[in-house]
Formats: C-alpha cells, structure tokens, sequence
C-alpha cells in the first residue's frame, strides 16, 4: 500500500517537519523538508496539516444531504458574526458528531490558496488539508489536550478547539484541566489521525474537479443508456427489415432490461409509453437538482444573501431573496456566472433597511 506523507507546514523558510505513516498509523519515518525539497524517493499520499490559528472551527446543526447546502447554511447562521463580505470566505464541512452536530471550518480562500503555493513550492500536492488543533484526538470524554506546533498551542477539548500564541491560549484556558502532550505522545495521534482527517478544507473550489462515481451518478448513466436505448429513432433504424413481432419482442427486452437496472421505477410489465414517462420525470429532478446545487455555490460566495422562497418551472427557478446591500446581488450574478448560472433581478423592493429581489436563474446559453 502507498504510504501516508504527513507534512506539518511551517513558515516558508523553515524546515516542515514530516511523518511517513503506514495504513495502519504506524510512524514509518520521521524527517524535515528543507524549502529546496526534492521529491520523495517512494510515493506517499501528502496530507498537510496548516496552523489553525488561521481556522474557525464551530459545531452547528446543519443539513447532512449535501455538503453544499451545509456550507451556505454556515454561512448563513454565522453572518452576523464573520467580519467578511463574502468575496474570500472558504468554509468547509465535516461529519456529524454523535449529538448530530457537524464541524464546520471557516478561513479564507486567499490563506488557503497561499498555503497550497507553499506546499506545491516544496513538492507537496496535498489530498487533504487540515487545521493542527482537528489532528488532536482526546482519547477520554472531558479530556482537554494541548500541543505545541512552532510558536503556536493547539488545544482540543469539550467545546473548544482552536490554536493560538501561548499567553493568548492559556487565558483561554484559564483553569481548566488539561493535558499537555510530549511528542512521544503526540507523533502516534498524529499518524493514527493522518488516515481519516477530521476535517478536510479541501471543498468547494478547491475541491476535486471531477467527483468519484455515486449511486446517484450510476443512475444517470443508466438513464441515459435507456433513453438512447428507447429512442424512437435508434429503434426505426435498428428495425429497418424486422417484423413488427419482432420489434416487439425487442421493446419488452428493453423493458425487462430497464426493470433489472431499476426495478423500483420501472415495475416489471411496463409499457414502453410509461418507462419514456419515468425518464421524463427524472430528467426534470435532474435538472432541479443541478440547478440548485449550482445556486447553493453562489450564494455561499455571497452570505449576505438569503433565499426566502424556491419555485422550478420548465425555464429554471425562480427565487425570492433578501440581502443587505445592493453590492450582494453584483457578487451573486457574478458568483452564479462561474458555475454557469444566468441569474437576472427581475423586481427589487426595499423594506427597512433590507433588500428583496425575485430573481430568476437559468443555465447560461
């Protein structure tokens, strides 16, 4: 198996002191990166851990369906509190907790874009980067761990997780019980965290251009399969010389075919008019669907917006928004242009102190 490269990034012209972990969490190597690093001699998956006093980490009640949708809503339930005006917010999610909560990590996207500069720089090509406090793992319920990364502390305990300079850290902790960790201690948690990173801020538009195949990316290709599959004109030229017998014993193939790959849409004795019905149907949740998750990125760009009111019609949706500034709706339609949305102001009313507009949002031409 191809081992884990952890690299914990430092400032530019230090040595990044690095872990070679086996899949196991075993520490295989231990060693530095000078800023004139040359590749690794054996292939490694590189995960960079990055100082976290650059990273807001909260624990919030967020929808678990679409990591997408979980990060507008973070940027929603914490506008009031996020001194940005969206242009370079990154906000990343994470897995539930086992209260139901999900992590979500809030930097920016110029910090993040520099510390992968920084990596490239030295022939790091990270999968996955995380903030050093998300790599302590308190091993006891009520534990509070502290560990020293360079010139910062990191701590992880019951409602806190965060890094800071040590007289910053330490009146955060006032009293509180804690532990703090040896590097004996601290390399094994490190390794053993390095193969599933809590957090990975890695997402949205730094995440992975092309997605993994999904159950439901399956069922699109099988879609797509049966509509060409059942389309009157590859059956009119596939028929050309066959009996109408013949045909019809080819539509019910199809059929049969289309209820092995999708029994539950496609019932078994189905007549050929109902299956086409199906695909119609699903086509248009498909197209929803991409609609607005594409909606749900831009208005992540732009936190100050707020959808009130969501309809699809055979155009696209129509929305109803509210926002603080008319400068919100510029990055919006900016913000919607990139994911290749045409997003148009149809009405704007402005009521005490807040603005809403009916937009309508189309996929560009």
């Amino acid at each position: 198996m191809i081992p884990t490269r952890l690299v914990l990034l430092s400032t530019p012209d230090h040595p990044w002191p690095c872990l070679t972990v086996s899949e196991s969490g075993a520490v295989l190597q231990r060693g530095v990166l000078q800023p004139d690093a040359a590749p690794p001699e054996t292939p490694a998956i590189d995960r960079l851990v990055v100082p976290g006093a650059d990273v807001v980490a909260r624990w919030l009640d967020l929808p678990d369906r679409n990591d997408r949708q979980a990060r507008s809503a973070v940027a929603f339930l914490l506008q009031d509190d996020i001194a940005d005006d969206g242009g370079d917010l990154h906000i990343s999610v994470g897995g539930s907790d086992a209260g139901g909560q999900r992590l979500a990590a809030i930097t920016s996207v110029s910090r993040v874009q520099a510390w992968l500069d920084a990596a490239a720089a030295r022939g790091v090509h990270p999968l996955s980067v995380t903030p050093d406090y998300l790599m302590l793992r308190p091993e006891e319920e009520g534990e509070t761990l502290v560990a020293g990364f360079g010139g910062l502390l990191a701590v992880r305990g019951p409602g806190l997780a965060f890094s800071a300079e040590r007289p910053l850290a330490e009146a955060v902790l006032g009293d509180r019980p804690r532990r703090m960790m040896a590097l004996n201690e601290l390399e094994p948690m490190l390794a053993g965290a390095a193969a599933s990173p809590e957090i990975n801020l890695l997402q949205g538009v730094f995440g992975p251009r092309a997605e993994q195949p999904t159950v439901g990316n399956v069922r699109r290709m099988v879609i797509l399969a049966l509509a060409l599959l059942l389309s009157p004109v590859v059956l009119s030229v596939a028929g050309i010389g066959v009996d109408l017998i013949a045909a019809r014993h080819a539509e019910s193939r199809a059929i049969a075919g289309a209820h092995a790959v999708w029994p539950t849409a496609v019932p078994a004795g189905s007549d050929i008019e109902a299956v086409r019905a199906k695909l119609a149907e699903q086509q248009t949740a498909d197209r929803f669907a991409d609609l607005a998750a594409d909606l749900f990125a831009a208005i992540e760009r732009t936190p100050g917006t707020q959808i009130d009111s969501l309809a699809y019609g055979p155009a696209g949706l129509n929305v109803g928004l509210s926002y603080g500034n008319y400068s919100d709706m510029d990055q919006l339609i900016t913000a919607g242009g990139r994911v290749g949305l045409l997003v148009t102001a149809d009405s704007t009313v402005t009521e005490g102190g807040r603005i809403t507009s009916d937009i309508s949002v189309r996929r560009q031409p």
